[in-house]
């Protein structure tokens, strides 16, 4: 048994040394697909990424973006050699985005593959933009990641909400799948209440996948001006992609922002409604 667990543990070095010699040949989505790392919320590697960003590029580099690939139902992201091998596209991970007011370059990191390991390894070589949004399942989504990205690329903007107030991936993922009712808008943008959450959406369907990514909100989402009955609208806000294949081999998604703070509530005063969670999936009908 000991000589099994010996011979595993030397494999499973092998493997991960192998994932990390890789970052010098490949691209931001063939590294996601390939390393492997333990089981993590969001905010668990957040501090040692924010750390090492700023040992690396100084205490002036700022957080812009976390991007969550095939978040589980418990909000956290676990890839291993096998998910690899046999399913590429089921493999999850967690990219910290940094960037510096001084240029225009965007510092890129990544858990530690290391299952006990509690630091993160730099991607910042490897990043490709292009990748990192191919790597988002529904075109709403893409143009949000793509449009708060072009924003924070010619701009200062950043996240701006404190780690000790941020909620974690699992609690915006929980606000999100049980928050009723959600806010939502019409083609004209006109408000209303929804009963469409994450977990009504996955009541059915299968393919069913998740994609977090945390953006500073109030600065890049692109909702138009004349929505002056939102209130309570957040700085930065988590977002979540749910993705799912309903019985007629059809991909639908369903795109939710959260707030990310506990304390924080959105609202819509004339309709007495206030909620967590804003649906800014385009033209919602239910």
């Amino acid at each position: 048994m000991l000589k099994t667990i010996v011979n595993y543990t030397v494999l499973l070095g092998f493997v991960i040394s192998a994932a990390v010699n890789f970052y010098s040949c490949g691209d931001t989505e063939t590294i996601i697909k390939n390393i492997v790392t333990n089981e993590v919320t969001a905010k668990e590697r957040l501090q040692s990424a924010i750390d090492q960003a700023h040992n690396d590029y100084g205490d002036s580099t700022n957080l812009v973006m976390i991007f969550g690939k095939n978040v589980r139902p418990n909000g956290k992201t676990e890839l291993s050699a096998l998910s690899t091998i046999t399913s590429p596209d089921s493999v999850g991970a967690w990219l910290y985005v940094f960037k510096s007011p001084s240029d225009t370059s965007l510092r890129v990191y990544t858990p530690n593959p290391l299952p006990t390991a509690g630091n993160c390894i730099e991607l910042t070589a490897f990043f490709n933009i292009n990748s990192l949004i191919g790597l988002i399942q529904d075109t709403s989504a893409q143009n949000i990641v793509a449009g708060a990205l072009n924003v924070i690329l010619n701009s200062n903007i950043s996240i701006s909400t404190s780690l000790n107030l941020l909620v974690d991936s699992p609690v915006s993922l929980d606000y999100a799948n049980n928050t009723n009712p959600v806010i939502k808008f019409d083609e004209n943008f006109l408000p209303d209440t929804s009963s469409l959450n994450g977990s009504t959406f996955f009541s059915s369907g299968t393919n069913q996948s998740r994609n977090m990514f945390l953006i500073p909100a109030a600065g890049t989402l692109n909702l138009p001006s004349f929505i002056t009955e939102l209130t309570g609208f957040p700085a930065d806000m988590w977002i979540v992609n749910y993705r799912k294949t309903n019985s007629f081999s059809e991909t639908e998604n369903l795109v939710l922002g959260t707030v990310v703070e506990g304390s924080q509530v959105m609202g819509i005063p004339s309709l007495g409604l206030s909620s967590r969670v804003i649906n800014i999936s385009k033209y919602v009908s239910e």
